[in-house]
């Protein structure tokens, strides 16, 4: 039988897993598909 300790312990791991899967498997929109290309002078983490 399923102790409370057992059964926190399970639904935190169901929980966690819901979530992973969730996150890998959301619909994205078009523009997250397309490449993003920057010139060295437009990059965000270059400065002069």
């Amino acid at each position: 039988m399923l102790t409370p300790t057992r059964l926190i312990v399970v639904f935190i791991l169901v929980m966690v897993f819901v979530v992973a899967s969730w996150s890998k498997l959301r619909i994205a929109d078009e523009d997250d598909h397309q490449p993003q290309r920057w010139r060295i002078d437009e990059y965000p983490g270059f400065t002069d």
